[in-house]
């Protein structure tokens, strides 16, 4: 098959889903055209075969100055274009907004199928925006197959969105070898930043500060900074304990001045951005998620796969990834008191920790690994080609 793709490009899971899922299909000798504004984050340290990035054309115009170029527009151009060039069989468009918009267009203007796979804020918030329900919905309900990554999202896109259409869930996966326990990796801080040090590493963080983790993209769903204050509650109940946390986003410069007013500098520190989040996980003891809302959130997946325990909430589509008390730790609620009291349970029990870790990897083995879940996407597609 042929298949162009959709996706926003840069940090986040509905685009690293995205290009790791065409550079599987690659794998299995198909193509694909990432046709995005800029080459996605995921590639920019590798090379794969059978994959081609076609950037949108962006261009300044004194009519669009007040608003910005309509790049809905361009990429619907863009897509017709690599649909004739490459004469591809199918657009997979992730992420409804605007990427829906622009297949629906495209197959108007060509023929070509598309499927659009939901992701999460584009169902349950921003989808439902009166700005843009109208348009998610039509151009979601006229795709030739819908997919959604959690049956939380399923029954969203149904109740609320209004999609009458079957709805596949097929869940987001990660790559377990990519994604796997190394040992011997320690964290070590130098003059409050962190840095990562290998066994024999010069200043490494003591065996016994134990090391907390979370990364995300600091929106307000995630509740960075309010981990920062359950940190406050861990730390007075177990001073040897550190956050760290990788990522970045729209509530940084409000964590950092959190940090400062609880006087947790000794205890939490910012990574910023980072691509060897393997590593990083690794050298941790408690992966920590505190969002309000997820559809089928990746990040959890590569913890539990580097057999990472965690804790987390009920949000969304979690309880469909840890099963609570089984593969992990999971809130009843969502209130900072009890996220606070189940990260020191957990910080207290080595055995506990070890099993979570270990039964966490087992989930992910069993179900959302992508030599399970890759294939189910081809074969969707190939249905939807078939169906043409």
């Amino acid at each position: 098959m042929k298949i162009g793709v959709n996706l926003y490009p840069s940090v986040g899971g509905s685009g690293y889903l995205a290009t790791r899922l065409g550079q599987h299909l690659a794998a299995r000798n198909h193509i694909i055209h990432f046709i995005t504004y800029q080459r996605p984050f995921s590639l920019m340290w590798e090379q794969t075969r059978g994959v081609h990035v076609d950037l949108v054309d962006s261009f300044d115009y004194p009519l669009f100055k007040a608003m910005g170029p309509p790049h809905t527009m361009a990429l619907t151009s863009k897509i017709v274009k690599v649909v004739r060039d490459a004469k591809l069989d199918l657009i997979h468009s992730h992420y409804a907004i605007p990427h829906a918009m622009s297949a629906y267009m495209a197959r108007e203007i060509t023929g070509t199928p598309y499927v659009v796979t939901l992701h999460g804020s584009d169902v349950h918030t921003l989808g439902l925006d009166p700005a843009y329900k109208p348009a998610v919905k039509h151009t979601v309900e006229a795709a030739n197959a819908i997919t959604s990554v959690s049956n939380f999202l399923k029954e969203k896109a149904h109740k609320e969105l209004g999609i009458e259409q079957e709805i596949h869930v097929i869940p987001n996966f990660i790559d377990i070898d990519r994604f796997t326990h190394l040992e011997g990796i320690h964290l070590s801080v130098e003059s409050g930043c962190v840095a990562l040090r290998k066994e024999n590493g010069a200043e490494e963080i003591h065996p016994e500060e134990k090391i907390l983790l979370h990364a995300s993209n600091f929106r307000k769903v995630k509740r960075v900074v309010e981990l920062v204050e359950i940190m406050r509650v861990v730390v007075d109940h177990y001073p040897k304990a550190r956050l760290i946390i990788a990522g970045d986003g729209p509530t940084r410069i409000e964590v950092e001045r959190k940090i400062e007013e609880l006087d947790l500098c000794n205890n939490v520190h910012l990574l910023g951005i980072k691509s060897n989040m393997q590593e990083i996980m690794c050298s941790a003891d408690i992966f920590l998620l505190n969002s309000t809302l997820e559809g089928m959130p990746l990040v959890l997946l590569e913890a539990m796969s580097c057999r990472l325990p965690v804790v987390t909430t009920p949000a969304g589509g979690i309880p469909e990834l840890v099963r609570p008390g089984k593969d992990g730790m999971v809130t009843k609620g969502f209130g900072e008191e009890e996220y606070a009291q189940a990260v020191i349970d957990l910080l207290e029990d080595d055995s506990l920790r070890k099993k979570y870790g270990l039964a966490g990897r087992k989930r992910v083995e069993e179900s959302f690994s992508s030599e399970k879940i890759v294939s189910r996407y081809e074969k969707l597609f190939e249905d939807v080609i078939a169906e043409k």
